[in-house]
């Protein structure tokens, strides 16, 4: 992969040469500067210096000679930070849109390994970050180097002086730069690594607050975000005290250097100096390299902060999926497809780590079936539904949807042939109108389909405690609805959109019994009667209802049939209703001492 440093650097190269260029003419513009005030200085002392490269009859010339210089250094200056600007926010677009596309690519078994937090941070600090070489370090680079490099020889030609004191000293004040500027880096680095764990900490508590107050864990967990804050205070006040120290020997340096420069003068210098050379000279040094001095220990800093921005960018961007699909090369030869399945899957199999998740699964679902897939808890259940949608690294031996090759469509193809209701169900800070349809600012004439998806879904808009219908703000995932309320939103959503198969994973567990019948008699058996039904459920009560049962144990499919066949021929069946009987029955009985 093409390192996202050279991306930087040569990415409309053309642009890059129009900065070097505005700073390359602000240095030399803000070198004449000086020049003219000699000119104009000695004119009217009437002391002639040694160098004269343009001659004027009227002083007044060199004064607006010199302003002009300044003022156009200036200028150039600023076109310099805005060319860098428009350059860097160039680049955050195009990392902004690599990280959402690559954010997108990468399955959920990948991203299970990533804290929220981290992801967080990469588009909050380090896509801004990565370009800070741009508006930040080329600028100050330029604005730094190109003074630095023409101010000694411009000293040594005006004054006729040798050039290896002001250049030791530059060596000097470069290399302890560097290493505070090295050492701010690394300051910078934990920075964003401490910010970023600590996002990933308030994250999880923001999302989980009412269950952690509940179970009593509040102080335990803030407890971990105030030491990692404390942790992150200390690494923030050692990278200020270092930058401190960076500046106090910048802002210094020029003085010291006046002092070195004047003593070069009075010791070597071969002619007596006119007072224009002498101003000329504390402008040069007092004034004209005081913004490269104090921009120096930052150009570094910088440099090294966007590096490491550039390298998190990299291993994020490098990241693969923890499988790849079976290309079409390794898929066997297909076998003749019946038009009567909606689903064929054969030879699928999903390794996450070291565990085999699902193991050699085979089955067929006809157009319109109602299936549901139990087991007890870690069997594969909702890993099936989500291999079944791609969003895993799962092989196939052969995967058809209908008469397609589901390993070889594109995968927004694959996942539109499906609805998906996941357990929890996601829930937009939105309106009830606007998370139905799933949809920002859905046009008011679909309200009457809207309102149509919540009756089936036993959403009831004048008992649900929805003020003003449908238009009720939701709040973020869902904090002002139940469990049960948000689970029949998602299943009205699914209704609204009219997908052929239903996957359905578990989106029953929180509805009392009497919403659970009228679910299947209006929803489940009754308008999506047509369409091809998946369902996990840990609910006896369902199974009777459905056409067939996939029972699983240990990412293999055991058996599958009936409820009435299952029970008469499957042991391991018959404990399972057993076990799931008796905790239902003892839930049932805690609620009732409740």
């Amino acid at each position: 992969m093409k390192s996202l440093f050279s991306e930087v650097v040569f990415t409309r190269f053309h642009a890059r040469v129009f900065v070097l260029l505005s700073s390359l003419m602000a240095a030399l513009l803000g070198l004449l500067g000086p020049f003219f005030q000699k000119e104009f200085i000695d004119q009217l002392t009437g002391v002639q210096g040694t160098l004269h490269l343009i001659r004027f009859d009227n002083p007044l010339t060199y004064i607006i000679g010199a302003f002009l210089c300044v003022l156009l250094a200036q200028a150039f200056s600023q076109l310099t930070n805005y060319l860098s600007v428009r350059e860097s926010l160039y680049m955050q677009k195009v990392f902004a849109q690599r990280l959402y596309e690559k954010t997108l690519h990468l399955r959920v078994d990948t991203m299970s390994g990533k804290p929220v937090g981290e992801i967080v941070s990469l588009y909050a600090t380090d896509v801004q970050g990565a370009t800070v070489f741009l508006d930040q370090t080329l600028p100050a680079g330029c604005s730094t180097l190109f003074p630095l490099l023409l101010a000694p020889f411009a000293i040594s030609v005006l004054f006729d002086i040798p050039l290896w004191p002001t250049l030791i000293l530059m060596f000097v004040i470069t290399l302890f730069n560097s290493f505070m500027a090295f050492r701010q880096s690394k300051f910078f680095f934990l920075f964003k690594q401490l910010a970023a764990e600590r996002i990933g900490l308030v994250n999880e508590w923001v999302q989980n607050i009412r269950t952690i107050r509940i179970l009593g864990w509040t102080r335990h967990f803030e407890k971990n975000i105030f030491a990692k804050r404390i942790v992150e205070t200390q690494n923030r006040i050692t990278m200020v005290t270092n930058g401190q120290i960076m500046n106090a020997v910048s802002s210094s340096i020029t003085f010291i250097l006046n002092v070195i420069a004047l003593g070069t003068l009075v010791l070597h210098s071969k002619h007596q100096l006119t007072s224009g050379e002498l101003l000329a000279l504390l402008w040069i040094v007092g004034v004209f390299l005081t913004r490269p001095f104090r921009q120096m220990p930052w150009f570094f800093t910088f440099a090294f902060d966007s590096w490491t921005s550039l390298k998190r960018l990299e291993d994020f961007f490098s990241t693969k999926n923890n499988q790849t699909a079976d290309s079409p090369e390794r898929i066997t030869k297909e076998q003749v497809r019946d038009q009567k399945y909606a689903l064929q899957v054969h030879g699928l199999n999903l390794v996450i780590g070291q565990r085999h998740i699902l193991n050699n699964l085979n089955f067929n679902i006809a157009h319109g079936e109602f299936v549901a897939v139990v087991g007890e808890v870690g069997a594969g259940k909702s890993m099936l539904l989500l291999s079944l949608l791609r969003e895993t690294g799962a092989r196939f031996d052969s995967y058809h949807l209908g008469n397609k090759n589901a390993l070889e469509v594109p995968l927004d193809e694959v996942r539109g042939q499906f609805a998906y209701v996941p357990q929890e169900g996601f829930i937009m800070s939105a309106s009830l109108r606007e998370n139905v349809a799933f949809l920002y600012d859905i046009e008011p004439e679909r309200d009457p389909m809207v309102e149509e998806s919540l009756r089936l879904a036993q959403f009831d808009l004048t008992t649900e405690r929805v003020e003003k219908g449908l238009s009720t703000e939701i709040g973020e995932r869902g904090v002002n609805l139940s469990g049960g309320q948000r689970q029949r939103v998602g299943l009205a959503r699914v209704h609204f959109h009219q997908a052929p198969i239903m996957l359905l994973d578990d989106c029953l567990s929180a509805v009392d019994v009497d919403t659970e019948h009228k679910l299947f008699e209006q929803l489940l058996l009754g308008a999506w009667s047509e369409r091809t039904r998946i369902l996990v459920t840990h609910r006896l009560s369902a199974l009777h209802r459905v056409d067939r049962i996939l029972f699983m144990e240990d990412g293999k499919i055991l058996d599958q049939g009936t409820f009435e066949e299952l029970l008469g021929r499957n042991q391991k069946f018959r404990e399972y209703t057993t076990s799931v009987a008796k905790e239902a029955a003892e839930k049932k009985q805690e609620a009732s001492h409740v």
